[in-house]
């Protein structure tokens, strides 16, 4: 195009253990290959991109266009530290081991960059001496009104948002905040995070002939082995929903629907007992709360209910009812997306209000460590535990594969396995006169 003739050039290493003859035979295959990968175009010319900038077209052209919104946050988020390591190596350099490197890196000791900073009393003290709103100081500072709600009620909030208060109230951070810095080596599922989004992006660089290969195909990542789901047993399930007869329907209701599932009125059907999962309730930093569609077409599903979850959804549309009536024009529910949980005025939750909610609520009634989240954990295992079939728990998690299932509950389908294994002895009798059963031997001993 510019008048320059364009040079491909590959360089091969043989292997010592190769004899002279053998060399020349590779050698000439080599060769062969080359020019064939020449000729018809699958040999890329710009390789020569660094990692980087092809990660920031990559976004550009791609990520921003087609990723759900908490994938791109997280793939952004991951690409500060990928770009710190790999970023300046150009595309065509790239290879398994400078990746290999990194994802040895994220495993030491002392790699985590996760610093928060919690409030001192002074903050509440200077607060209270200005006669200033959350609101307002949200406003002064530029950051979130939840932000500051966080940081007055002692939880950790980032550094960042730390130091843009203590900038708006004119004092030094050290003074409102205690600064805390978490050193400990990340986890396999964080690590596996930065390989999805590094691994993304080479693919993409495959696919539009920058590369001929993915170098992180075959990477080694940490195992998650040790990691189990967390969930209650159903002797803890159980006391959990005698202890949240107790509280609020406001809280009782989403607790066992799930808030996160961003149900709307009209994805429920109460006279035939089926509810439709058609779109999740999400929040990004920047971006706020926000609906988007389920992660896979499968996530899009039909879910039949039982006739006790359709009254409580009853009784919880009697409140709803109350409170948009109670507050009047204040209401700020639409037609158009009517959601069965909302607040008291009608707008979806903020996702942290339930977590937060259920914190307190588990240490106050002493129930065994849990989130939201491990609800949906607790339910699919009460379903293995009672023998459900995996396609049909699959189906109501809204899983595209069985497989995924089976990795996530693995030790609590062996548990079920094993109690089945049980039910064959109490014919084992019949089946094979010399057997004893445990409980005869036990009593004749």
């Amino acid at each position: 195009m510019n008048g320059k003739q364009i040079r491909h050039r590959l360089v091969w290493t043989p292997d010592e253990k190769l004899t002279p003859r053998q060399v020349e035979k590779e050698l000439n295959r080599q060769i062969v290959r080359f020019e064939e990968q020449v000729k018809n175009g699958s040999i890329a010319t710009n390789g020569n991109i660094r990692f980087a900038d092809f990660a920031e077209r990559y976004m550009t052209d791609f990520g921003n266009l087609n990723l759900k919104p908490t994938t791109l946050s997280n793939y952004k988020r991951n690409l500060v530290r990928i770009n710190q390591a790999i970023g300046h190596i150009r595309l065509k350099d790239l290879t398994i081991l400078h990746i290999q490197a990194f994802y040895r890196n994220l495993q030491e000791q002392g790699i985590r960059q996760h610093t928060t900073a919690t409030a001192t009393p002074a903050l509440n003290e200077w607060i209270c001496q200005q006669h200033i709103s959350k609101s307002a100081l949200a406003k002064k500072a530029g950051i979130t009104h939840q932000t500051v709600s966080q940081a007055i009620k002692g939880r950790p909030v980032s550094e960042e948002s730390a130091t843009k208060i203590a900038a708006a109230v004119g004092l030094e951070i050290k003074v409102l905040f205690t600064v805390t810095s978490d050193a400990a080596p990340l986890a396999p599922a964080t690590i596996r995070s930065y390989h999805r989004t590094i691994s993304s992006i080479l693919e993409k660089a495959v696919k539009w002939q920058i590369i001929p290969r993915n170098p992180a195909e075959n990477a080694e990542l940490p195992s998650n082995a040790g990691h189990k789901a967390r969930y209650l047993d159903e002797p803890d399930a159980k006391r959990m929903l005698q202890l949240l007869q107790d509280e609020p329907i406001k809280w009782r209701a989403p607790i066992i629907f799930d808030l996160l599932s961003g149900l709307r009125w009209q994805d429920v059907n109460l006279d035939d007992g089926v509810i439709r999962i058609v779109q999740t309730s999400n929040y990004v930093s920047g971006k706020g709360v926000y609906v988007d569609t389920p992660k896979t077409e499968d996530s899009d599903r039909y879910l039949k209910v039982s006739r006790t979850a359709i009254l409580i959804l009853l009784e919880y549309k009697s409140w709803q009812d109350g409170m948009r009536e109670k507050v009047g024009d204040a209401w700020q529910g639409s037609s158009e997306d009517d959601r069965v949980f909302t607040n008291d005025v009608g707008r979806p939750w903020f996702p942290t209000s339930l977590t937060q909610w259920m914190g307190k609520f588990i240490k106050r009634t002493s129930l065994p460590s849990s989130c939201v989240h491990s609800l949906r954990h607790t339910y699919a295992s009460l379903l293995i535990a009672d023998g459900t079939p995996l396609v049909v728990v699959s189906k109501n998690l809204g899983h595209a594969q069985t497989s995924t299932t089976s990795d996530i509950y693995s030790h609590v389908i062996a548990s079920a396995e094993a109690k089945a294994a049980q039910v064959t002895d109490k014919f084992a009798e019949d089946i094979h006169p010399k057997f004893t059963p445990k409980a005869k031997k036990e009593s004749a001993s």
